[in-house]
């Protein structure tokens, strides 16, 4: 296998295909692990990044992915805030992590940075700023992704300790186009209110991030980081409310007056749940949207500034950019 600077998993995913382009705008090669059949493979190509087809739960193809590359980003990962417990998810998030982590200790990767979550992190109290020495949330607590998603971690830290040297960042929620692979913010939010689709929100809110500082900020982790390190990467935190205003200026739609409390919200999950199973589709919301709307409010990001010289400024530019996405698929049917 020839020399690569770059191995990334996950590569055309939200975030994966904004690494790519990052990467190779910094003049890095890069080869993309992806699915057999991915249908963004032809965006990695022109790109000019190098696919290699393989299953992050396949080890020994990971292995090959994996040699004569320098450093390792592993981003492949099944999200979903579902109760549904899928063996896939487990086997992907907890098992393809795991194999990332033993085959680039043992094939001498000079870095690795996983990319874990902000949602791993237990968010009380809510009224203290949440940083990286916060308790990770009890494995049983959480719903089957953040389950994985710590477990996740935990298997890279293993490899950590026997001479693995890896970071690993968090992100928080995501703005970006390109949220192909799941069911995000961009789509049940962003999309719909566009589209003039969105009566009512909810109350509550998240810490929002550019998937471009996300990038920028995995990038710099990659090398600056301090080994075993973790690293919150988050942009600005806005009630639902405050998001879509400051999208309107995009579209001029007009942004919606209700905000239902989220304490009303929790009492029509059992309606919400049972409609899902009658018609065999995602609800409409979940126990863990709720949650994650009613989280910590206060995500610092002092030690990613101080140490990666991180500064997130592209909510506006991410915003933009998911507005052209929605347009080009509007004209498209």
């Amino acid at each position: 296998m020839s020399f690569v600077h770059s191995v990334v998993t996950g590569a055309t995913g939200q975030v994966g295909l904004e690494l790519c382009r990052g990467l190779r705008a910094a003049g890095k090669s890069v080869r993309a692990v992806v699915l057999p059949g991915d249908p963004a493979l032809a965006r990695l190509r022109e790109l000019g990044v190098e696919p290699f087809e393989a299953d992050v739960r396949d080890a020994p193809a990971l292995r090959r992915a994996l040699q004569g590359a320098t450093h390792l980003y592993h981003l492949a990962a099944i999200v979903s805030t579902t109760a549904r417990h899928d063996l896939r998810m487990w086997q992907v998030n907890v098992e393809g992590a795991r194999n990332a982590a033993r085959a680039a200790r043992e094939l001498g990767i000079g870095r690795m940075v996983y990319f874990s979550s902000i949602v791993v992190f237990d968010p009380e109290p809510l009224h203290e700023p949440l940083h990286e020495g916060r308790p990770r949330m009890a494995v049983a607590a959480g719903s089957p992704y953040v389950r994985s998603k710590i477990a996740g971690e935990e298997v890279v830290r293993e490899q950590v300790e026997q001479g693995l040297d890896a970071v690993v960042v968090h992100p928080t929620v995501v703005i970006g186009p390109n949220e192909t692979h799941h069911v995000g913010v961009v789509q049940t939010l962003l999309f719909n209110y566009f589209a003039g689709r969105l009566p009512a929100v909810f109350a509550g809110g998240f810490d929002a991030v550019a998937a471009g500082d996300v990038v920028d900020g995995a990038m710099a982790a990659a090398e600056r980081g301090r080994p075993g390190e973790s690293y919150i990467l988050g942009g600005e935190q806005h009630t639902i409310l405050g998001l879509l205003r400051r999208a309107q200026a995009l579209c001029g739609a007009r942004v919606p007056r209700v905000a239902i409390p989220l304490p009303l919200a929790r009492a029509g999950l059992p309606l919400v749940d049972a409609v899902a199973r009658i018609t065999r589709m995602r609800p409409a919301f979940t126990p863990e949207d709720l949650r994650q709307l009613d989280g910590n409010p206060h995500i610092d990001t002092s030690k990613a500034r101080r140490e990666l010289g991180y500064r997130p400024d592209g909510l506006d530019r991410a915003l933009a950019m998911v507005h052209e996405e929605w347009l080009r698929r509007a004209r498209c049917g």
